[in-house]
């Protein structure tokens, strides 16, 4: 864009200093050539007060008529000149919003992949309980000290990952069309506005609270402070065929929210380093 049109319109592309450099040095010639002639006239006395006063021939009229347009072109372009250093700031100083939203955006994003790693390292503790539940319930294993543990982390169906959109909300706030690359922009918004939104819909949807289930663990179940879960008779958990499914499915229902916090995090460092990519262009 041509940043003499920044004050009215905002686009994606970056401003040419060289242009703006150019014509400022065109600018300055054409305000010493019209100084120029302005003194050459004053030098020869031929300019002084207006031919219909002073009753000097036409030719005369025609030079003072030629310096006082002399004079309003450089009011012009000193006008001009004051308006294009205007534009050239204001777009600097939205260069420079732009990098520190872009940073700040690049931070939340790494916030985010370690609060995701975090929950599939829990996701992974939990069915590694539930693991040893159910092999010890289809082999009728013997009772041991370690299960009441496992009982009590194999309930737990998941947890709410909370992601951090804060810098995106900043950016939004402040105008999407701060970011000079339309693309990045687009990827920004649809990681944002589409992607996160629709796997954190279809994540609440698994292993969502079943209340007969957690009736069901408080029926068989006792809850004894720093050791877990002890069931009220172990044996009859063999055949128990609802708290049986109800672990597998918990199971399953965590491997699945492990493969989508592996895909968000994949696509959060894709779109991260794309946001790398333009900070260092800003930089250069």
């Amino acid at each position: 864009m041509n940043p003499a049109n920044y004050q009215w319109e905002r686009s994606f592309n970056f401003f040419d200093f060289t242009t703006l450099v150019y014509r400022l040095q065109t600018n300055h010639f054409m305000i010493k050539f019209f100084r120029k002639i302005r003194q050459q006239l004053l030098t020869q006395n031929k300019v002084t007060k207006p031919a219909l006063s002073s009753g000097r021939p036409a030719s005369s009229a025609g030079k003072y008529l030629l310096y006082a347009l002399g004079e309003i072109i450089l009011v012009v372009i000193g006008i001009l000149i004051a308006l294009q250093i205007n534009t050239w700031n204001e777009w600097r100083k939205d260069r420079e919003k732009e990098k520190i939203l872009l940073q700040d955006l690049a931070e939340n994003l790494d916030l985010n992949i370690k609060s995701l790693q975090y929950d599939i390292e829990f996701l992974q503790e939990l069915n590694h309980s539930s693991k040893i539940v159910l092999d010890a319930l289809q082999k009728r294993m013997p009772f041991s000290d370690s299960l009441p543990g496992n009982f009590h982390l194999s309930r737990i169906p998941k947890l709410n990952v909370s992601l951090s959109n804060i810098a995106y909300q900043a950016m939004k706030d402040y105008g999407i069309q701060i970011i000079t690359n339309k693309d990045l922009g687009k990827e920004i918004l649809t990681l944002h506005e589409v992607t996160v939104p629709n796997i954190l819909s279809t994540n609440s949807l698994v292993n969502s609270e079943y209340q007969p289930f957690d009736n069901h663990i408080v029926l068989h179940f006792n809850l004894v402070q720093g050791e877990g879960l002890t069931p009220n008779d172990y044996e009859a958990l063999f055949t128990d065929h609802f708290y049986i499914s109800w672990t597998r499915a918990h199971r399953e229902g965590r491997k699945y929210l492990m493969k989508t916090d592996l895909d968000l995090i994949e696509e959060y460092k894709r779109v991260r380093l794309l946001i790398q990519n333009e900070l260092d262009k800003l930089d250069s």
